[in-house]
């Protein structure tokens, strides 16, 4: 039977993540433990065996030195693949939070962070891209996957934690959002056979139209 083969990972360690910081759509480079995780997610990737047909990556240097660990990893074993860098993959921005620590950000809008912690209600930050739009965004992401690839095709993608999120959600037919700490290169893999529920009647209930072969795997990973 053929499927559409998605498979999600979050970019390796940045300098960022590594400071603590709200990088959002800044674009720092890997950590030196980022190159490595880097390193050990594209071994675990040639171990699977699995070949992407199509390979996408944020635009952003974290996820573009990872998906350059891969591309690099798969050239060596003679199958080599251009990625192509997706606006749409970017981290959701988080406002005037960019680039900050959490603690940073509380003496610099400590009101705004003590709201935060203090109620699940929805609090608009200044400049941030909300809630409702990561979401549309994820979901024409996803749309546009479905129309321009066909089943068969393996796609891996590159991106960030707060974005990974929405598009899980989407992927899962979810109408909320789960929070799931996803790790450094941790990888999500998701098969096809349908792109859709619309065309189905009973079969929307049939699991083998919808695989999930890894969530939030990162095996690779020093435990």
């Amino acid at each position: 039977m053929a499927y559409l083969k998605i498979l999600l990972m979050r970019h390796a360690q940045s300098l960022g993540n590594l400071r603590g910081e709200m990088e959002g759509h800044t674009s720092t480079a890997l950590s030196e433990q980022g190159q490595q995780q880097a390193q050990r997610l594209s071994h675990r990737l040639l171990a699977i065996g699995h070949r992407p047909s199509h390979l996408y990556s944020s635009p952003l240097l974290r996820a573009r030195q990872t998906t350059e660990a891969i591309a690099t990893a798969l050239a060596q074993v003679g199958y080599p693949i251009q990625y192509c860098a997706d606006d749409a993959l970017k981290e959701m921005h988080p406002g005037v939070f960019q680039g900050l620590t959490w603690t940073q950000a509380q003496t610099q809008y400590p009101d705004l962070c003590a709201q935060l912690m203090t109620a699940l209600t929805w609090q608009p930050v200044p400049e941030a891209e909300s809630l409702s739009a990561a979401r549309s965004r994820a979901q024409a992401w996803v749309n546009h996957i479905f129309q321009v690839h066909s089943l068969g095709n393996r796609v891996w993608v590159v991106a960030h934690e707060g974005i990974l999120q929405q598009i899980i959600a989407v992927m899962l037919g979810c109408d909320r959002t789960w929070k799931i700490p996803i790790a450094p290169t941790a990888m999500f893999e998701f098969w096809l056979a349908a792109k859709s529920t619309r065309m189905l009647t009973h079969d929307r209930f049939n699991p083998e139209y919808w695989h999930i072969h890894r969530f939030n795997d990162c095996a690779h990973l020093p435990t």
